[in-house]
């Protein structure tokens, strides 16, 4: 008896190990293999290819295939072991409408390790910053706004859209690098953010929020006088962080409206407040650019705005929603129109309460091109 329970326990275990082991239906699912992927009439490599997606592609899986003949094929002398499944793309589902498709599951994944190089300047919208009012926005892949009623993890698409590209290509163009080649490089300019002082922040009280809310006071005209600033308790109350100064524009930075992720000068003279950016802002070395930027976590998207840095006057700039990375890491000036930028791939924010142990991050240089 003892021996067909252990034989029972195994029989179970192997099941449980092979159920956990496949694809959720409904699920969408990225191709890993740095070569791309054939797509088969049939649940074999012995099927025709009826197509290859590339790196990064996105199909949402349909159907399990139960195992029947191999269940691994041969890459670079390596048995690979993994599954059948159907799938049905997320995009240019028109052309594969008649066919049924077919992909070895043991390279797809939920997110990817990396950026596929064509898709860095994918952006859902584009504005011209500088223009008037009634400017209609540059649409780029847009369609991916509508990507979750397609199913679950379907919010992120790496497609390649050479258009993207080219809608930037006289506002900014980005490629991967190593960081290692361009840290020496580093410049520190005059308008870095001076974090050394930090202000003293005390209670706030508040009955009707459990927040411990604070305030604090800024030093003005060389400590003669000072400015109370506080947390923001209206409707939408907020925290409003203090991030430090820089000494070239004589003002502190603090955080402003949460929702747009706005950074507010404080000026140490006076004490008047003035909008600087939506996203946390670097300046370039001799103050020529601005470049900000913050994670939309409402559409998946990076709102980047780069632009000329002049107070004076409507700068040249452009507002640019990117779609397949979020900022990470270090970010870093190596010219007055050239910088380093740490992204990692969109998806990894998009995976609601999954621990991506792998991620690791991808430098971008992104040259200014007005």
């Amino acid at each position: 008896m003892k021996a067909k329970l252990n034989i029972l326990f195994i029989v179970v275990f192997l099941f449980s190990a092979f159920a956990k082991a496949q694809l959720k239906t409904g699920h969408c699912y990225f191709i890993n293999a740095e070569n791309g992927l054939n797509l088969r009439e049939g649940p074999s490599v012995n099927h025709k290819a009826v197509g290859k997606y590339s790196y990064g592609s996105q199909v949402k899986v349909i159907e399990n295939v139960p195992s029947v003949g191999k269940t691994f094929v041969i890459d670079n002398g390596k048995k690979i072991h993994g599954s059948w499944v159907r799938v049905e793309p997320t995009f240019n589902s028109d052309y594969y409408k008649n066919t049924r498709l077919y992909l070895f599951d043991a390279y797809l994944s939920k997110h990817l390790t990396t950026i596929p190089p064509q898709s860095l300047h994918n952006f859902v919208e584009l504005y011209d910053s500088a223009a008037h009012d009634d400017y209609k926005p540059t649409k780029g892949v847009s369609s991916r706004r509508e990507m979750w009623e397609t199913g679950t993890h379907c919010d992120v698409r790496y497609e390649y859209n050479p258009a993207a590209k080219e809608a930037l290509k006289d506002i900014i163009q980005f490629e991967i690098v190593n960081r290692e080649d361009y840290i020496n490089k580093k410049i520190i300019g005059n308008y870095e953010i001076d974090t050394s002082w930090q202000p003293k922040k005390f209670k706030l009280e508040n009955d009707y929020r459990p927040v411990e809310w604070e305030q604090y006071y800024l030093p003005l005209n060389g400590g003669k006088d000072s400015v109370l600033i506080k947390d923001n308790l209206g409707e939408w109350a907020s925290k409003t962080e203090y991030y430090g100064q820089i000494h070239e524009l004589d003002s502190y930075l603090i955080s402003g409206f949460a929702e747009d992720a706005e950074v507010i000068l404080v000026n140490r003279t006076t004490g008047k407040r003035s909008m600087l950016s939506s996203g946390f802002p670097t300046i370039s070395p001799n103050g020529e650019y601005l470049i900000a930027e913050y994670y939309n976590g409402f559409d998946y998207t990076t709102y980047f705005t780069v632009g000329e840095f002049d107070e004076e006057a409507i700068p040249q700039g452009a507002f640019i929603t990117f779609s397949s990375w979020i900022t990470a890491g270090e970010f870093f000036w190596i010219a007055e129109n050239e910088f380093i930028m740490g992204v990692l791939p969109m998806d990894n924010v998009t995976l609601y309460g999954e621990e991506l142990k792998d991620s690791k991050v991808i430098y971008l240089k992104g040259t200014i091109q007005f």
